[in-house]
C-alpha cells in the first residue's frame, strides 16, 4: 500500500498533512552540504489521489497533493512504481498525457521517477509552460520493466506560476510509462550554488544534511524532540528515528546506494526541513 502511512511504523510518511507541508527539495552530490531551506518552498506530488487502479485507459482529473488540479488523458492504473501511479498509454487517441494545475512560486529544479511498463522503450517529454524541458528514455525490452529510472535534477530557474505536463514524445511509438514521486523546488529558494543556499537557509528552523558515503550527519537549530525519516525514490519509507539535541550522526550501511529524501519534523508533526541525499 503506497500512500496511507501513519507516522510511526513508517505508516504516515505520505499523509496529506505531511505531504502538503513539504515545499522545498534540492539535489547535490555527497560529500557536501546537501540542502538547507525552510519548508514552504518546495513541492511533492506522489499521486495519492490518482483514481485509476485498472488496466483500462481512461481520462479524468483529480486533486494534487498541494491542492492544484491534475488532468490525465489515456492513462491506466494497474502498472506502477508504487500504487497509485499514473501510466501513460501507447498509441492512444488522443495521445496520452498528464497535466498539472497551476503551481505557484516558480520552479528552480524538478526531479521525478519513471518506469517502463511493458517491452517498448520509454520516450517521454516533460513540458513546463508548454515548452519541452526534458526528454527521458529507457533501454526497452522485457528486462527493463524492472528498472526504476530517475530524471535527475532538471534546472529551470523559472519565476512565477507554472504548469508541468508529461506527454508521449511519439504518439505512435513511445512505450507505456509510469510516472511517480515528482519533487520540485521553488524559484524563491534562490539561485546560486548549494553553498549559497545553505548559508541563506540556516535559520532558527533550518537544518543541514551532510552525507559522506553512507554516513549522514544532521545539524538543526530547532529544540526538542524531532523525527527524521528517509524515503526512497520509489516512495518507500526506509528509516525513521526520533531524537533530541542539535546534532545526529546516522550510519546507513543497510540502505542501498541511490537517491533518498530526508524529512525532518518536530514533535507536532510539522516539517522543519527536507533534503535530497545521494548514498554511495
Amino acid at each position: 500500500m503506497k500512500k496511507g502511512y501513519h507516522f510511526f511504523g513508517f505508516a504516515g510518511l505520505r499523509s496529506r498533512s505531511i505531504i502538503i507541508a513539504m515545499k522545498t527539495l534540492l539535489l547535490f552530490v555527497c560529500p557536501v552540504l546537501l540542502f538547507i531551506t525552510p519548508a514552504q518552498s518546495q513541492g511533492l506530488e506522489t499521486f495519492e489521489n490518482f483514481p485509476s487502479t485498472t488496466g483500462s485507459y481512461t481520462s479524468g482529473s483529480f486533486p494534487g497533493m498541494d491542492g492544484s488540479g491534475w488532468t490525465y488523458v489515456q492513462c491506466r492504473g494497474d502498472k506502477s512504481i508504487e500504487l497509485p501511479t499514473p501510466c501513460l498509454g501507447k498509441k492512444r487517441n488522443p495521445s496520452a498525457k498528464l497535466l498539472s494545475g497551476t503551481l505557484a512560486r516558480g520552479c528552480h529544479t524538478i526531479i521525478f521517477s519513471y518506469r517502463q511498463a511493458f517491452s517498448t522503450a520509454v520516450n517521454l517529454n516533460l513540458l513546463v509552460n508548454g515548452e519541452v524541458v526534458k526528454n527521458v528514455t529507457s533501454a526497452g525490452g522485457n528486462a527493463d520493466t524492472a528498472v526504476l529510472y530517475s530524471s535527475d535534477s532538471i534546472v529551470l530557474n523559472l519565476p512565477g506560476d507554472f504548469v508541468m505536463e508529461f506527454r508521449q514524445a511519439d504518439s505512435l511509438n513511445s512505450g507505456q510509462v509510469c510516472i511517480d514521486n515528482i519533487f520540485w523546488t521553488s524559484y524563491e529558494t534562490g539561485m546560486g550554488t548549494g553553498g549559497d543556499i545553505a548559508a541563506e537557509g540556516l535559520g532558527q528552523q533550518g537544518a543541514g544534511f551532510v552525507c559522506n558515503g553512507k554516513q549522514l550527519r544532521l545539524s538543526c537549530h530547532s529544540q526538542g524532540e524531532k523525527d527524521l525519516r528517509l524515503i526512497s525514490m520509489e516512495g518507500k519509507p526506509v528509516r525513521e528515528l526520533r531524537f533530541t539535541g542539535p546534532e545526529l550522526d546516522l550510519l546507513l550501511d543497510d540502505c542501498p546506494g541511490g537517491l533518498y529524501v530526508a524529512i525532518l519534523s518536530d514533535n507536532e508533526n510539522k516539517i522543519i526541513s527536507t533534503g535530497k541525499l545521494i548514498l554511495h
